[in-house]
């Protein structure tokens, strides 16, 4: 039986809307840049951020990371306000999980950061970098 052009499409939207989800969360590393300076997400495209609807996961018991096409790192409670028109929960355990690794890597390399005097930019990113490449891919993330 042949697919009709209404279903070709339905699936088409589907694997493109995950392979866009894969990507977003494949640059982990990226989108903990903002967390060297404490946060709040980087705002790259404002129009488009505002414009998005911000995806969120709860990672924890009361605690939740959200982000936006446009920004570059998790958002604050107050740039959700400003950049979320609507939020979608995702509650994929496998997303969830991947969220929770990647907060406690931030958590250490925040704590492992605080440790080293104040070094020039690039050195303290370089720092960064390798600090929640090497927790991520501890946890079994990919980075």
């Amino acid at each position: 039986m042949a697919l009709t052009e209404e279903e070709i499409d339905r699936i088409a939207d589907r694997v493109a809307e995950k392979a866009i989800e894969q990507l977003d969360m494949q640059n982990l590393l990226l989108h903990s840049l903002p967390y060297l300076h404490g946060s709040p997400g980087i705002v790259v495209d404002e129009e488009r951020a505002k414009a998005s609807a911000c995806k969120c996961v709860e990672y924890a018991p009361g605690k939740k990371l959200c982000w936006s096409p446009g920004i570059i790192g998790a958002l604050t409670d107050e740039q959700e306000r400003i950049y979320c028109p609507t939020m979608i929960e995702i509650e994929r355990p496998g997303t969830v999980l991947r969220m929770r690794w990647f907060q406690e890597s931030v958590d250490v390399c925040k704590a492992e950061l605080a440790k080293i005097p104040e070094a020039p930019g690039e050195e303290r990113a370089r720092a960064w970098m390798r600090c929640m490449k090497r927790e991520l891919n501890a946890r079994g993330v990919e980075a």
